[in-house]
């Protein structure tokens, strides 16, 4: 079934509603990351916050992200049972953060976005990895393919290359083994600066 996002924009007391999207954003997940992050102390406030509500509504907390220059809060969540999210959950976890919305430490520019993690979601957790397997993915390195891999081993396409698109074949706790042209290569989640689902 294809992921419906859904948004909800908070102006003052106001709400409005804009149509489905997707985009990319750098993830930030607090636990269990395989790819380096790192939370600033509002950052692990609004962790806690958004683990907190999207838990009491029986969902799960996929990502989130916080723009402190806009004062964009977004949050993506996912039905274990579905693996994605539909309307009405994005409705009830919208309506789960009302109570909170008073709170000192909020900024007064807040907004507040509500979606499924949309079919280019980011991968960031193990967890995210492990759903992705067998899946083609889209990874975005620090370093060029061959720096990675070796000369060697580089397939001409990926030469001078710092995003692959590839298919995430297994996953340890060190790194990821991808495969392309029928040839799997082993990548340190260290190598990883990005990374999302990228379905053929």
């Amino acid at each position: 079934m294809a992921s419906i996002s859904f948004y909800v924009f908070w102006f003052g007391w106001t709400k409005i509603f804009f149509p489905p999207f997707f985009f990319i954003l750098d993830g930030n997940f607090a636990m269990a990351n395989a790819l380096e992050t790192q939370l600033n102390s509002t950052e692990q406030k609004f962790f806690e916050l958004c683990q907190k509500v999207v838990a009491e509504s029986g969902l799960e907390l996929y990502d989130f992200s916080f723009n402190p220059a806009s004062g964009l809060l977004q949050v993506f969540i996912v039905n274990n049972e579905t693996g994605t999210a539909v309307i009405e959950d994005c409705i009830k976890v919208d309506h789960g953060f009302d109570p909170y919305m008073e709170e000192d430490w909020l900024p007064a520019n807040l907004t507040l976005e509500v979606s499924s993690p949309g079919v280019y979601r980011n991968l960031v957790t193990l967890k995210h990895f492990e759903s992705a397997l067998n899946q083609s993915v889209s990874l975005f390195l620090k370093k060029r393919f061959e720096e990675i891999v070796g000369e060697e081993k580089c397939p001409k396409k990926f030469k001078g290359q710092k995003k692959i698109k590839v298919r995430l074949m297994t996953l340890e706790e060190s790194g990821i083994t991808v495969r392309f042209d029928k040839v799997n290569y082993t990548l340190p989640f260290e190598s990883i600066k990005k990374a999302n689902l990228d379905r053929d």
